[in-house]
């Protein structure tokens, strides 16, 4: 499968029309829709980078697509150490829909997964 199948089958999948992911990523509609339909070649990692945030996958992912990166024999994924979501939140600078999210905004998230977190936990208890 090509990059320009993969990168409309991954549109598809997230229920996003061209023009959303447009919207969405920061790269005009127009070049979308000639990557999709093979009209261009693969394209730098700097719009690769918006292409994932629009998409709302890791950039990584869509480096190994576009064949950028390498893709991991099977058994070579080493173990993930778990990550402080708290302190990521902070230590990070992040965007959500092509949004970035202030510290005010970074704090309100930490609450409401707080609540969510310990709501949940609270239910299981009983």
């Amino acid at each position: 499968m090509y990059f320009y199948d993969k990168l409309k089958d991954l549109r598809k999948l997230k229920g996003y029309t061209i023009r959303e992911l447009a919207d969405r990523s920061g790269v005009s509609a127009a070049y979308i829709s000639q990557l999709e339909n093979g009209n261009r070649n693969i394209p730098s990692p700097d719009v690769l980078m918006k292409l994932s945030e629009g998409l709302n996958i890791p950039y990584a992912e869509l480096m190994k697509i576009a064949g950028y990166l390498d893709k991991p024999e099977s058994g070579e994924d080493k173990p993930k150490a778990p990550v402080n979501l708290r302190r990521f939140l902070h230590d990070n600078e992040l965007i959500f829909d092509g949004i970035e999210l202030t510290e005010q905004d970074k704090e309100w998230v930490e609450r409401m997964l707080s609540a969510l977190f310990w709501k949940e936990r609270k239910s299981g208890n009983e």
